[in-house]
């Protein structure tokens, strides 16, 4: 049995040593918990067992094991309610774990009447993201009908300045609005997150600004 044993302590480290080679967060923690296993493994089986060493390692092993459960919350959609996994299909350039964090500042609605969410020519203190398929703009009072869903707000969050149109929401529909103030506090907090919104904003005024040129006739 011993002759056995006595290997693990090889295996623990050449897993070891390879989970430090690995870029792969979760890969090099995996590896480290299994390299650190067979290690504890291996004290425990000496005759006689080394509890000190088993001890250590094991405290060794919960802190990894907490580091790679939040390593896998950062990377999947688990814990979201199903609305949210939906608006976070619209969020492409952030990762589950960011998202979180983002959606956290938000206040979710129902328009139980057609409602006014942007006013041409103020300031708002809120983006919002539409998740009806349709709703209205209102600039100098001439209406036009959009398409949802979609982000408002997102250039005077980006820009400054003043709403270019009025937006309206139809009776029924459901959005999401965060203040700007919050949303910019954790934007400069947490760079990564920043770098990902304006990269989805800005993706998403091109998709616009697409959609507003006619595109040139063939000839």
């Amino acid at each position: 049995m011993e002759q056995y044993y006595s290997y693990l302590i090889f295996v623990g480290l050449g897993l070891k040593v390879l989970g430090f080679a690995a870029r792969d967060e979760l890969l090099l923690r995996t590896l480290v918990v299994t390299g650190l296993i067979c290690d504890m493994a291996f004290y425990a089986l000496h005759n006689p067992p080394i509890w000190q060493s088993v001890a250590t390692i094991a405290t060794l092993v919960v802190v990894n094991v907490v580091l790679l459960g939040i390593i896998l919350s950062e990377r999947s959609t688990f814990g979201m309610s199903a609305r949210d996994r939906q608006i976070y299909k619209a969020f492409q350039t952030l990762t589950p774990g960011q998202f979180k964090r983002v959606i956290k500042l938000a206040d979710h609605h129902l328009a139980e009447t057609e409602t006014r969410v942007l006013t041409e020519g103020t300031v708002s203190d809120r983006l919002y993201f539409l998740e009806t398929d349709g709703f209205a703009l209102e600039k100098q009072g001439v209406r036009y009908p959009a398409k949802g869903p979609g982000f408002i707000g997102e250039i005077v969050f980006l820009q400054g300045g003043v709403a270019s149109a009025s937006v309206f929401v139809p009776q029924g529909a459901r959005y999401v609005s965060w203040p700007v103030d919050g949303l910019k506090r954790l934007m400069k907090r947490r760079q990564p997150i920043s770098n990902a919104l304006v990269a989805r904003f800005s993706a998403d005024l091109a998709g616009k600004l697409a959609q507003s040129v006619p595109l040139p006739k063939s000839v």
